[in-house]
């Protein structure tokens, strides 16, 4: 089973197939969390909020966590 599988996202804990993708802070993470951190980042970088931004990439965890 194990072989099947692809690498465990240290984000979320999911065994993912696709490539990992490395994000700014040079962790590799499923494109599932990479997306996340994204759109959070980007969240942040608009409102100028950090908190906002992270909020963001909290809910899409949340998410990602339910669906996988």
């Amino acid at each position: 089973m194990m072989g099947l599988s692809g690498r465990e996202c240290p984000d979320c804990g999911r065994s993912v197939r696709e490539p990992f993708e490395t994000t700014i802070t040079g962790r590799e993470v499923c494109p599932d969390c990479a997306n996340a951190l994204f759109m959070g980042s980007a969240a942040g970088a608009i409102t100028g909020n950090v908190g906002s931004g992270y909020g963001v990439w909290a809910m899409l965890m949340r998410k990602i966590r339910r669906s996988g």
